[in-house]
């Protein structure tokens, strides 16, 4: 019997020890943790960031037993542990309280965790504080998930709270490099890239993965991971929808591949799209109904859907985000609604939709936008 798909599950123990399915991703955490210190990672939204973020956290803190028979199990010291900072910003309650003091709140409450009453009033400060303190023990691991989220909010709603708390963050993330000395590993993952003259400008020694053609496949789940994991799955599939098994994958790749991350790389799965397809046999918009980014509808309804331009770009044209500039083709991509395509003669890159999921979604959303209904 096929292990569980792991629906809406964000974190590596709770997958492993509850028997759900883990696509092994520990030989590219390896190449990644073996080559550098501080590294950022931009993808879409549910496409694995979180569950990334926590089995860096299982590895750091020598959870052995849970990475039998994964590619890492015999390639790492798991006698050796560090101390971990794990922030997700993506649940501090920053539009309520304001940022400065849910980030502090949050930050006080890593530090309780780890038996350290923090002294210091202020969130860049607490921060400060945590990791001087825990380096006693070791050198500390940072890990930051929806490092951006608190900027996103505001995106299309509240352009001066956008660049309030970008300019807030700037300088809690500028500690990091302040204490360089200290850190063993600092790892943060987004949805966007904004450019390094914002939020970046404290911090500017992270190496950007997110277009790292070593890493595209890092996150979203490739043919081969596809037919040789969810083998056992795609038997039953092909029963149920009564398809060949040729007609089945083909239909898998129409509805949920096409994600691409380097011009030359290997197109991707949604991961929740391949979960939740196996868990019912269906084909469903699957990803839509896990929560289009409210900042997103928002950007659309202010700017237009129509205003999108799909006109070959130089990559340099969509990979980073301004607040001063924002561009719908640099939001739509790193949200995962268009996709890298084909490089044409003049080494310009066409952004597509990736798949037929995708482009549904858009659609709907496009009606929603222009036809607002009334209830």
């Amino acid at each position: 019997m096929p292990k569980k798909p792991p629906l809406g599950l964000q974190d590596f123990r709770g997958i492993i020890e509850d028997g759900y399915k883990y696509i092994d991703k520990t030989r590219f955490i390896h190449a990644i943790v073996t080559s550098g210190k501080y590294f950022f990672l931009s993808r879409p939204r549910r496409f694995g960031k979180s569950v990334t973020i926590s089995t860096l956290k299982e590895i750091y803190s020598g959870s052995k037993s849970l990475f039998k028979g994964l590619w890492i199990e015999d390639k790492w010291n798991w006698n050796k542990k560090n101390p971990v900072v794990r922030l997700s910003l993506k649940d501090i309650n920053f539009e309520q309280r304001g940022l400065e003091d849910s980030l502090a709140e949050r930050v006080h409450e890593v530090g309780q965790n780890h038996g350290i009453e923090l002294k210091s009033s202020y969130a860049r400060d607490k921060f400060r504080e945590l990791i001087i303190t825990l380096s006693s023990k070791g050198k500390v691991v940072v890990l930051v998930d929806e490092y951006d989220a608190p900027i996103l909010e505001y995106l299309a709603k509240d352009i001066g709270k956008a660049y309030e708390n970008r300019d807030l963050l700037k300088g809690f993330y500028s500690v990091l490099k302040d204490l360089d000395t200290s850190l063993e590993l600092v790892f943060l993952t987004g949805v966007s890239k904004f450019s390094k003259i914002g939020i970046f400008s404290g911090l500017n020694n992270l190496e950007d993965l997110s277009m790292h053609p070593a890493y595209a496949t890092m996150l979203g789940y490739t043919q081969q991971e596809l037919e040789t994991n969810f083998s056992g799955e795609i038997d039953i599939a092909k029963d149920v929808l009564k398809l060949s098994r040729e007609d089945l994958l083909e239909q898998l790749r129409i509805w949920y591949n096409g994600y691409r991350f380097h011009q030359k790389a290997e197109k991707v799965y949604n991961p929740v799209s391949i979960n939740n397809f196996f868990d019912r046999n269906k084909f469903e918009n699957f990803w839509f109904t896990t929560g289009t980014p409210t900042f997103l509808v928002n950007l659309l309804k202010k700017e237009g859907p129509l205003k999108i331009n799909l006109t070959p770009f130089n990559q340099n044209g969509f990979g980073c985000l301004y607040l001063h500039r924002i561009s719908l083709e640099t939001v739509l991509f790193q949200t995962g609604f268009l996709t890298i395509g084909e490089k044409n003669e003049d080494d310009l890159v066409q952004l597509i939709f990736p798949n037929k999921e995708v482009k549904d979604t858009f659609q709907e959303m496009h009606i929603e936008i222009l036809q607002p209904v009334d209830i």
